[in-house]
């Protein structure tokens, strides 16, 4: 499928981008400049250095080297990528016809964007699961930090969790029972000490109204 045309405001979007962006050759005309291949891979190699390697794109004026690159571009890294750009686009790019090559960065702008979210939910999906796994093995088990008490939640399944949760209220109340028990202990205790100490006050007096204190 070919690529979408592009609005004024479009292009302006991919000029800014393709500016910020270091390139081995100075930026002078877009259209000749792409022609061949060459800096479409460095652009993605800015982004992504290990998906491309920019040393397989040599600077070219034949147009069987501007195939050879486009098609090495294709198959090597844009199918990773999830596209590839269609043999109509590749003719205009190579025969100049205006707005071709921007049309073609704008479509490499967006999926080089969506790649990269993939590639780091990956990154994350697969940390998750060695922290998981970490943690299943005993080594790591930490849900009762002060700042962050389910810090580590996120790795569990709702059924492990469940019975974490249970488990730790199940404690919580009988904390709870236990501490209301030797409370009311206690209390007894100081009734008993008052008790015993009010006795010994009143054998005291019968000792001192019998003159023998």
């Amino acid at each position: 499928m070919d690529a979408p045309p592009l609005n004024e405001e479009e292009l302006n979007q991919i000029y800014n981008w393709i500016d910020g962006i270091p390139l081995s050759r100075p930026k002078k005309n877009i259209t000749r400049d792409f022609a061949d291949g060459c800096m479409l891979a460095e652009v993605i190699s800015h982004y992504c250095p290990k998906l491309v390697e920019v040393h397989n794109y040599s600077q070219a004026h034949s147009v069987t080297q501007k195939l050879y690159n486009w098609n090495t571009l294709n198959q090597r890294v844009l199918k990773k990528m999830g596209f590839q750009i269609s043999k109509n686009d590749i003719d205009c790019i190579i025969n100049a016809v205006p707005d071709a090559v921007e049309r073609v960065l704008k479509v490499c702008q967006i999926k080089l964007d969506k790649y990269l979210d993939d590639q780091k939910k990956k990154k994350d999906q697969q940390q998750y699961i060695e922290n998981a796994q970490m943690m299943q093995n005993g080594n790591k088990l930490q849900l009762g930090n002060a700042n962050n008490p389910y810090q580590y939640a996120e790795f569990l399944n709702p059924k492990e969790v469940s019975q974490m949760l249970f488990q730790r209220d199940t404690t919580i109340n009988e904390l709870r029972a236990t501490i209301e028990i030797l409370e009311l202990k206690i209390k007894k205790m100081d009734q008993l000490v008052k008790l015993k100490d009010s006795k010994i006050q009143s054998l005291i007096n019968k000792l001192s109204q019998a003159g023998l204190s």
